[in-house]
C-alpha cells in the first residue's frame, strides 16, 4: 500500500514551483559618453550617455575617391555584473566569480525589428547576426550594488556601412548580447540590449580645405570635450584632408 506524501513534502514541492527563475547575472545599461579626457568610465556613465546613437556612413567628402572617413561604429557599453563573491581564504579558494567578457553577438535590424540583409554584393554576403570581440573583467558585486565596467563593441563594421544607405535619415536597431566566462569556468550570457542608431550621410564629415579660422572654432565647438578621433559618430567629426 502506497503512503500519501507528507504535508511537509507537499509544502516543499509547492515552494519550489512558486519560486521565480533567476534573472541574468549580467546586463547592459547604456552607451557611455567619453569624459573630458576622452576616457570612457563607469563613473562618467552615471550621468553622461547617448540615449540614441548617430553614425555617419560617408566614406569622406570626395565620395568614392577617398575613404578617409570610413570607420566602424563602436559603442562603449556600461556593463553590470550581479555575481556574488565566493572565495574562501580559510580553504585557500580563489575568487571563482570574476566575470571575464570575451564576445558580443550583434544583430542589425530595421526599426520594425526585421533583420537587415547585407547581400548587395552576391559574391561577398555579410553575415547578420555576427560576432565581434570585446573584453573587460568584472569583479563580484558588493551587496545589492552590481560591479560595473565598460565594454567596447564594434556594432557596425566599416564594410557594412555602404549597405545602410537606404536607412539615411532614419534609424536602425542593434541588438547586442555580451558573453563572458567566470574565473571558475562558468559561461554567462548577458540579457540582450537593443540600441537605436540614427544613420546619416555626411552629417559628421568636414572637408579640410573648407575649414577657415572661423570654421575651425566652430568645428572645435562641435567636437567639444569628446574625442577628436575622426570617427564620424556620436557627435565626433571626421575631417577629410583630401576633399
Amino acid at each position: 500500500m502506497r503512503r500519501a506524501p507528507s504535508a511537509l513534502l507537499l509544502l516543499a514541492l509547492l515552494s519550489l514551483v512558486a519560486c521565480a527563475p533567476e534573472g541574468p547575472s549580467g546586463f547592459v545599461t547604456f552607451n557611455v559618453k567619453p569624459d573630458a579626457n576622452c576616457v570612457y568610465t563607469p563613473e562618467a556613465g552615471g550621468n553622461l550617455f547617448f540615449p540614441t546613437g548617430l553614425y555617419d556612413i560617408s566614406p569622406g567628402g570626395a565620395g568614392d575617391l577617398t575613404d578617409n572617413c570610413s570607420s566602424p561604429y563602436v559603442v562603449h557599453l556600461l556593463v553590470n555584473s550581479f555575481l556574488r563573491p565566493n572565495s574562501d581564504t580559510d580553504l585557500g579558494r580563489a575568487e571563482p566569480n570574476i566575470l571575464q567578457l570575451h564576445t558580443a553577438e550583434v544583430k542589425l535590424m530595421s526599426i520594425r525589428h526585421q533583420t537587415i540583409e547585407f547581400n548587395r554584393n552576391a559574391n561577398d554576403v555579410l553575415p547578420n547576426p555576427f560576432s565581434v570581440t570585446t573584453n573587460n573583467s568584472l569583479f563580484p558585486a558588493a551587496g545589492s550594488t552590481p560591479s560595473t565596467g565598460i565594454a567596447a563593441v564594434e556594432i557596425i563594421p566599416r564594410d557594412y556601412a555602404p549597405q545602410l544607405d537606404g536607412f539615411v535619415g532614419g534609424q536602425i536597431l542593434a541588438e547586442i548580447q555580451i558573453f563572458g566566462t567566470t574565473t571558475g569556468d562558468v559561461d554567462v550570457e548577458f540579457k540582450p540590449f537593443v540600441y537605436p542608431v540614427e544613420i546619416c550621410d555626411g552629417c559628421l564629415t568636414l572637408c579640410l580645405r573648407f575649414i577657415t579660422n572661423n570654421m575651425l572654432s566652430i568645428e572645435e565647438d562641435v567636437i567639444g570635450d569628446e574625442c577628436p578621433d575622426n570617427s564620424s559618430s556620436d557627435g565626433r567629426v571626421c575631417i577629410d584632408p583630401e576633399c
